[in-house]
């Protein structure tokens, strides 16, 4: 059974530069920390459209939690990279047999919109009614600390 939910927020932020903060992993860990942190290879720390190979894992990462932690091997994967408007995810990890991560950016006066929606579904189906409410809580604190970072 898959599990989903979404989240919305305006960022002060021209959405080029937004995209171009939020393809960066070292500020994908920036709105994750202090919860959890990916590990990735020193060239896959842009994840450019033209460069990003579809539809196959571009690098598994260690997530770890409270940045020590080991709880979680994610294989990162994308369906498709609409450069500079969203990216859709669509990877794999030891407890999930999908994770589905979408994140889009829409330009709006004054700021941008960024907008992630989340469809995944848990090797052990059980485990999705304990893991939703802590993704969400996960979410809302990735977009409080985008939002934050881009305060003006």
């Amino acid at each position: 059974m898959p599990f989903t939910f979404s989240i919305q927020s305006k960022v002060n932020a021209d959405k080029q530069a937004l995209w171009q903060h939020v393809t960066q992993m070292q500020n994908v860990n920036y709105e994750l920390l202090p919860i959890v942190r990916m590990t990735y290879p020193a060239d896959r720390a842009a994840l450019n459209g033209a460069d990003v190979p579809l539809h196959t894992p571009l690098f598994t990462s260690v997530l770890l939690l409270f940045s020590i932690i080991p709880i979680d091997l994610h294989h990162l994967a994308f369906d498709k990279i609409d450069d500079g408007n969203a990216f859709y995810e669509n990877s794999t990890t030891l407890t999930h047999k999908y994770w589905k991560h979408t994140r889009t950016l829409t330009a709006t006066d004054g700021g941008t919109w960024v907008k992630d929606e989340v469809t995944f579904q848990p090797r052990l189906p059980l485990l999705g009614h304990l893991f939703l409410p802590v993704y969400k809580q996960v979410f809302a604190h990735r977009h409080r600390r985008l939002t934050k970072l881009f305060q003006y």
